[in-house]
This record gives structure tokens, C-alpha cells and sequence, in this order.
């Protein structure tokens, strides 16, 4: 009977220990899974860091797919929309900023007219060359033409004339007076363009329409008196 008891005993006890045993062993995952906080699954298996960084979560997929919303391809675009819109924004805003009014413009032309009158007059003093002076006085009678026209169309406007009297320049030669006025023309041609399609004044639109075509000859004439000057200096 002794014998029996002790045997029950030592059964008994071999329990415990096993239980105890059992419980100090117990996984981190099944722990997890008794603690579990949140219902969410993750997408994707292993993640890779930057991956979590794009979901901020590490449970979702994030920025990871070839295509679709959640793509790369689709938060790129996303942001060169972004950059593109402002961008343009920054483009308009810099055009108001920097669009002459009509009467800026209407002083520019002037200027020019006056700066083209006063070069093309120095040089009929000091060239020995006849299609120069030709040149020259097609130059100072268009100009004085479109200077008279100009005044005109500020007066009717109320416009007032603030322009810039340019000083005597001289050029040193035929050369550096054709190169002068290619560069003068050029930006005539520029400016008469710009205010034919953005002057407030539709009176101003049609002047520097109308201009154009004479501004352009004038360019093309300076351009063939280029070889013309400098056959003659090489000889």
C-alpha cells in the first residue's frame, strides 16, 4: 500500500514540473497572438524596409506595385503634376509682373525710333559709302514716320511720353553702324510682335501689326549690306 502511494506521488509531481515547464516556454508568437491590438493583415510577406517607410505602417503594401493607384509610376506622376502646376503658377505670376503696360511700350518704341534717327544720322557724316547713305535715309524717314504716327496715337490716348532721348553715338565704321542697326532691328521686330499680340489698347495692337512688315525689310536690307561692308574692307 506504501509502495502504491509513492507511486501516485511521484506521478503527481512529474505533472507539475511538466506544466510549469510548458508555460515558461510558451512562444513569442503565441504571446503575440494572445496580445494581438490591431485586425489589420499585412499584404505582403516580409517587407522590405523601404517599404514600410512608403506605408508608414508596415502592414500595408505601400508604394510597392508595378502599376495601379499604389504604384511608383502613379506617385510620380502625382508629383510631377504637382510640380508642373506649380511651376505654371510661378510662370503667370512672373508674366504679370514683368508685362509693360501700353505705355511703357509706346516709350520703348519711341526710344528705339529716336536711337535708330540718331545713329543713321551720324553715319551719313561720316561714310564714303553710297548704298550706306541710302541705307542711312531710308532709315531716318521710315523711323520719322513712325515716330510722327506714335505721338499721334499718345496723344489720342492721353499716353504721356517719357521716353529716353538717346546721346550722339558714333560708330567708328560702316561695319560697326550695319552691325548696330541688325541688333536694333532684331529687337524692334521683338518688341512690335509682342505689342501687336498683348497691348491693351487695340488701336496699339493694329499700329504694331501694320509696322512689322517695314521692320522686317529693314532688317533684311541691314543683313545684305553686311557682305556689302565687308567686300569693301577687304579690299
Amino acid at each position: 500500500m506504501n509502495t502504491l502511494r509513492l507511486i501516485a506521488a511521484s506521478a503527481l509531481l512529474s505533472c507539475l514540473i511538466y506544466s510549469c515547464s510548458t508555460s515558461r516556454n510558451s512562444s513569442p508568437e503565441k504571446k503575440k497572438k494572445r496580445n494581438k491590438i490591431t485586425t489589420l493583415t499585412p499584404g505582403i510577406e516580409n517587407p522590405s524596409q523601404s517599404v514600410i517607410n512608403a506605408s508608414g505602417d508596415g502592414l500595408s503594401t505601400g508604394i510597392n506595385q508595378p502599376r495601379g493607384n499604389g504604384s511608383r509610376q502613379n506617385a510620380t506622376n502625382i508629383a510631377s503634376d504637382a510640380i508642373e502646376r506649380a511651376n505654371g503658377l510661378i510662370k503667370d505670376k512672373q508674366q504679370i509682373l514683368e508685362t509693360p503696360t501700353d505705355t511703357e511700350l509706346i516709350n520703348r518704341m519711341i526710344t528705339a525710333q529716336l536711337m535708330e534717327i540718331s545713329v543713321s544720322s551720324n553715319v551719313r557724316r561720316t561714310t564714303t559709302n553710297a548704298k550706306i547713305t541710302d541705307y542711312a535715309n531710308l532709315i531716318i524717314g521710315n523711323h520719322k514716320e513712325i515716330y510722327k504716327e506714335l505721338t499721334n496715337l499718345s496723344s489720342q490716348k492721353n499716353i504721356v511720353i517719357d521716353a529716353e532721348i538717346p546721346g550722339k553715338s558714333a560708330n567708328k565704321t560702316d561695319l560697326d553702324f550695319v552691325k548696330t542697326m541688325i541688333e536694333s532691328n532684331r529687337n524692334l521686330i521683338t518688341l512690335y510682335t509682342f505689342a501687336s499680340n498683348n497691348a491693351k489698347t487695340p488701336e496699339l495692337r493694329t499700329f504694331a501689326l501694320k509696322q512689322l512688315p517695314l521692320l522686317k525689310t529693314h532688317l533684311e536690307a541691314a543683313q545684305e549690306l553686311t557682305k556689302e561692308v565687308k567686300t569693301n574692307s577687304n579690299q
